[in-house]
């Protein structure tokens, strides 16, 4: 990660150098003493930094260009010209002790304070310069250092701090859970205080209603991380507390952390408060099939039996949610002839395509090294014991792009996490390329993405519905496929 903050640092300013490097009529200086050039009073700075740039970019005359470089530099020792400069040793580092001493020296001899005096250009170099030296404190395992950097910058800087390390930290387990606590917890605290400083506003990219956004939605994925380290740590009470710096936007809104606040409430032994809670992830359409397990029982415990379980489920539905699922699916319908196929399934039959005749079938796109494809898996879950007994409703899910034992792999991932009515088929290897990805390539012209997870419906012999990505909300997912087979089953009516 380090070596492509360096490089993508180093052709954002590259390009810069070369677009000042072009034109501007620095011909006429090209065999000049820059010793002489730095003593004229006609050329200004800005005209020997284009100098400069022409030497490096334009002619590539290395021995000008360093010499005019270090003329203007100790012209202003301070200036912008001079922070580029210092900013290029950081990207140039060859090693992670230099990247570590250039930082640091570089954050001496330009500090932050003194550039935040006049911050309209070069945030670039301090944002790359705070990732760079973030990294390092947290992989040297010098927390105090890094959290005493933290204190002074803003919340875009810290929130990327706490995203490359912090959280991968957590879900790699790099860090034992009580360390990572004394070093999440302050951070975490600081994103919150600082959430509402506009450093995401950046002209041409975010407004100042855009980058409040983005901020809120950058501090809801760190706060699901501490609150998931803190429930590791069995800190209940703690986490729960967490919940309430959520944005409006983010409360309710990741079905996991709403499996998560409701098993804190029963480790508190808060019982009244689930059934509520529950009603309100309903609402937004955000429930795992564990927390629909769970209402069923306040139900049950409430009204003596599930008499009417399925209307009051379907009364706490939000309207706009639904009509929003209803007019994706309409966006997504198509009615395109797909090339049948014959594919192996997990008991090393053949299943043809072409036998499926009028059934409408469900098809999902996967692999067990995709994270967004199995975390869906509990939504699919859904909707497999949802149609169970529906014999005009197949869903089948299609390992591709997999690599070494896939069908091992796929097969044996599927009966660990304990899923079951999975029809699983392995895609085919292609005898030109070698890779395990032939019926998933034959759809890809009707989507122009080669992303998965992918859900696909099928039906007389037509691709009918197509759709990428998850959305982290099992019964969302399962509401939107199916409206989508209720909408090809009213066809035939």
């Amino acid at each position: 990660m380090t070596k492509k903050i360096g490089i993508l640092a180093c052709l954002l300013v590259a390009g810069y150098l070369r677009m000042q490097a072009q034109g501007n009529g620095n011909e006429q200086y090209k065999d000049a003493d820059p010793k002489e050039l730095v003593n004229r009073k006609d050329l200004s700075f800005d005209r020997l930094e284009s100098i400069q740039h022409y030497y490096r970019y334009g002619v590539k005359d290395e021995a000008r260009a360093d010499e005019l470089e270090a003329l203007l530099v100790k012209k202003d020792p301070k200036g912008p010209f001079a922070r580029l400069v210092a900013f290029h040793h950081i990207t140039d580092a060859k090693t992670a002790a230099e990247r570590l001493a250039f930082c640091e020296g570089f954050l001496r001899d330009f500090p932050l304070q003194e550039w935040n005096r006049n911050p309209a250009r070069q945030a670039f170099i301090y944002y790359t310069t705070f990732r760079l030296l973030g990294e390092r404190y947290f992989e040297d395992r010098q927390f105090g250092k890094l959290l005493a950097t933290c204190g002074s910058i803003d919340f875009k800087t810290e929130n990327e701090i706490y995203r490359w390390n912090v959280m991968r930290a957590y879900v790699f387990k790099m860090v034992g859970y009580d360390t990572l606590y004394r070093v999440s917890t302050p951070l975490i605290r600081d994103l919150i205080a600082k959430v509402k400083d506009s450093s995401y506003i950046e002209e041409g990219v975010f407004d100042a209603g855009k980058a409040q956004e983005n901020a809120n939605q950058q501090l809801d994925n760190e706060l699901g991380t501490h609150i998931q380290l803190l429930c590791s740590l069995e800190k209940y009470q703690e986490a729960k507390g967490y919940f309430n710096y959520l944005s409006s936007g983010g409360r309710y809104a990741s079905a996991d952390l709403n499996l998560l606040y409701m098993k804190i409430l029963g480790t508190l032994g808060e019982r009244d408060a689930i059934q509520p809670f529950l009603e309100k992830c309903v609402s937004v359409n955000a429930v795992t099939p564990e927390m629909f397990a769970e209402l069923k029982k306040c139900y049950e415990a409430k009204h003596s039996g599930m008499d009417g379980y399925d209307k009051y489920v379907a009364s706490l539905h939000n309207r706009e949610e639904q009509t929003a699922i209803q007019s994706y699916v309409r966006e997504h319908l198509c009615k395109w002839e797909y090339q049948p196929f014959a594919l192996e399934d997990a008991g090393g039959q053949l299943v043809r395509s072409s036998d499926w005749g009028n059934k409408i079938v469900v098809i999902d796109f996967w692999a067990t090294w995709c994270k967004p494809c199995i975390e869906a898996f509990p939504g699919m879950q859904m909707l497999i014991d949802k149609y169970s007994k529906d014999d005009n409703v197949g869903i089948y899910f299609i390992g591709t792009m997999q690599f070494g034992d896939y069908k091992a792999k796929s097969v044996d991932y599927v009966k660990r996490q304990g899923y079951h009515g999975f029809h699983l088929l392995h895609d085919a290897v292609s005898k030109k390329t070698g890779e395990q990805n032939v019926v998933f390539r034959s759809f890809v012209p009707f989507f122009n993405s080669s992303g998965i997870p992918r859900k696909v419906v099928l039906k007389d012999g037509l691709l009918r519905y197509t759709s990428e990505g998850y959305s982290g909300s099992p019964s969302k997912l399962v509401d939107e496929l199916s409206t989508v087979i209720e909408y090809l089953k009213a066809e035939d009516k």
